[in-house]
């Protein structure tokens, strides 16, 4: 809302006010609203930071291009390193919340790594090809069934074989202790790149 616009709101609703140049907004079912950029630029003031980092995962490459933020950044001062930031761990890959939260903690360490990667006929969670690491994390809704489980099995032991160290976690515990989850999975690839 423009800061002249003065309106009542129910109590379970937060209205921010700003004044903000014509051409981030526009206006939608005769609604004047944001474009999205300026949406996760609004949210990252106002939002918890793990609530912004699922809509920048979310919105990156889908209703907000990369280039969008960048430019957002550098035509706006106020929370545009919080966005920049962001943006700059961002998680679109993943396929499940344990391996976006992951992924995040892996960019935050520097160590970003490609999530969804195929090796031969396989696809892993997470894939460092110069440590020859792969990171796995299960879920029991997916893992219990007797056949998923055999394939995995079999699967893990062709990618050992073949020199992969893999590295596997639940997703309960990427959930519960993020941060020793992706502080070991960094400690023994950064290991490994340095002994190969």
């Amino acid at each position: 809302m423009p800061r002249s616009v003065n309106r009542r709101t129910p109590d379970w609703l937060a209205l921010y006010r700003s004044d903000l140049p014509p051409e981030v907004v526009c206006e939608v079912q005769g609604l004047p609203v944001t474009t999205p950029a300026i949406t996760l630029l609004g949210c990252t003031r106002v939002l918890p930071e793990r609530e912004v980092g699922r809509m920048v995962d979310d919105s990156l490459g889908k209703t907000v291009e990369r280039a969008e933020i960048q430019e957002l950044c550098r035509s706006h001062r106020s929370g545009t390193a919080a966005l920049r930031r962001q943006a700059r761990f961002a998680s679109t890959r993943a396929l499940s919340e344990p391996e976006r939260l992951f992924a995040r903690a892996l960019a935050q360490r520097n160590l970003p790594l490609s999530a969804n990667y195929s090796i031969g006929p396989y696809f892993c969670d997470f894939v460092d090809e110069r440590s020859k690491t792969i990171i796995e994390i299960d879920g029991r809704e997916f893992h219990s069934e007797a056949k998923v489980f055999r394939n995995d099995r079999r699967r893990q032991n062709r990618l050992v074989l073949d020199g992969w160290l893999v590295l596997r976690y639940a997703a309960a515990d990427i959930l519960e202790y993020l941060d020793a989850c992706a502080d070991e999975a960094v400690a023994v690839i950064r290991r490994r790149r340095h002994h190969r």
